[in-house]
C-alpha cells in the first residue's frame, strides 16, 4: 500500500494552516464590505463613486482569498477518503470561484470606475448612467448567484467525501458542511438568501467557518488519507 510520505504530510499540514489564515482573511474582508446608499439613482451613483477606492482594495483581497481557498482545498483533497468526490468538488469549486472572481471584478473595479466617470467627466450621459450601472450590477448578481450555488455544492461534495473518516472532527466537518451547503442552496433557491451584500456576507462567513473546521480536522488527524495500492510491477521495488 502507498502511504503518505513525511514530506507529503508536512505539505498537507502547511496547506491546512494556510487555509485557516485564508478563512480568517476572507471573513474579515466580507465583514467590511462597503455598500453605497440607494435612496435614488443619483445618490446611488455618487455613493458608488465615493466607495470605489475602498471597494477596489477589498475586492482584490476577496479575489485573492477565493483563488487561494480553491487551491488549498484542492491540495487538502489528497487527504480525503474519497478522491473522486474530492476531484469533483475541486472542479465544481473552480467554476464557482471563476464566477465569484468575475462578479468581484465588476462590482469592485468596473462599477466604481464607471460611477466616478459618470459623476465627473460623463455628466452629459448622467441620465443613462444609472441604467448602465444597473445592468452591470445585475450581471454581478447573476455571477454571484452562480458562484454561491457552485461553491456550496462543492463543499457538499467535500463533506460527503469525508464521512467515511472516523472521529468527532471528521463527523463535525461532514455534518456542518452538509448543513451549510443545503441551507445556502435551498435558501437561494426559495429566495431567503439574496445576492446582496448581506446575503453574500452571510454565505461567505458560513463557508469560512467550514474552511476553518476542515483545516482543523486535517491538523487534528481527523481525516484518514486515501490509500492507493502500488502497481504490481512496483510492489517489490525498494
Amino acid at each position: 500500500m502507498r502511504y503518505p510520505t513525511p514530506d507529503g504530510m508536512t505539505s498537507t499540514r502547511a496547506s491546512a494552516h494556510a487555509l485557516l489564515a485564508i478563512a480568517l482573511l476572507q471573513a474579515c474582508a466580507i465583514w467590511f464590505h462597503p455598500q453605497a446608499p440607494a435612496d435614488s439613482a443619483d445618490t446611488w451613483m455618487h455613493g458608488l463613486a465615493a466607495i470605489a477606492p475602498q471597494a477596489s482594495h477589498l475586492h482584490l483581497l476577496l479575489v485573492a482569498s477565493v483563488v487561494a481557498a480553491w487551491l488549498l482545498l484542492g491540495a487538502l483533497g489528497a487527504c480525503w477518503p474519497s478522491p473522486a468526490m474530492a476531484r469533483g468538488a475541486e472542479r465544481l469549486y473552480g467554476l464557482g470561484a471563476a464566477a465569484m472572481v468575475a462578479g468581484a471584478m465588476i462590482n469592485g473595479f468596473a462599477l466604481g470606475r464607471f460611477a466616478q466617470w459618470a459623476t465627473t467627466d460623463g455628466q452629459a450621459h448622467a441620465d443613462a448612467a444609472p441604467a448602465v450601472a444597473m445592468f452591470a450590477f445585475s450581471l454581478n448578481q447573476a455571477l454571484a448567484g452562480f458562484g454561491l450555488v457552485a461553491t456550496s455544492l462543492a463543499i457538499l461534495l467535500w463533506s460527503l467525501g469525508v464521512r467515511a473518516s472516523p472521529g468527532p472532527w471528521s463527523r463535525a466537518t461532514h455534518r456542518v458542511g452538509v448543513g451549510i451547503s443545503a441551507l445556502c442552496v435551498a435558501g437561494y433557491a426559495i429566495g431567503l438568501v439574496d445576492t446582496d451584500v448581506a446575503g453574500i456576507a452571510t454565505v461567505t462567513l458560513a463557508q469560512c467557518a467550514w474552511y476553518a473546521l476542515a483545516a482543523l480536522t486535517v491538523l487534528r488527524g481527523g481525516i484518514a488519507p486515501a490509500q492507493h495500492p502500488l502497481p504490481p510491477h512496483r510492489a517489490d521495488s525498494p
